[in-house]
């Protein structure tokens, strides 16, 4: 692959998501966020005896929590704030 014009610089995970609320209810504004690792968060849900645990952030417009249901990143420690 061929460079054509170099980009940002990243340090660290980072990936566009939209704001949709998806798995906390919905709700979301809709907007486009640039999320960042130190943005991220785990939390769970449970159903019966089964507990579910989700990479989570929450938007910066409205403060509605999204779950990232495909995220491939680094090992999460941080729980909800």
């Amino acid at each position: 692959m061929k460079v054509l014009k170099p980009g940002r610089e990243q340090s660290g995970w980072a990936e566009q998501q939209q704001c949709t609320g998806d798995g906390n209810g919905g709700g979301g504004c809709g907007a486009t966020l640039l999320v960042e690792f130190a943005d991220l968060y785990t939390t769970q849900s449970s159903a019966r005896d089964e507990v579910t645990s989700c990479v989570t952030f929450s938007c910066a417009c409205c403060k509605v929590m999204t779950d990232i249901s495909d995220y491939r990143g680094p090992r999460i420690e941080r729980k909800t704030p």
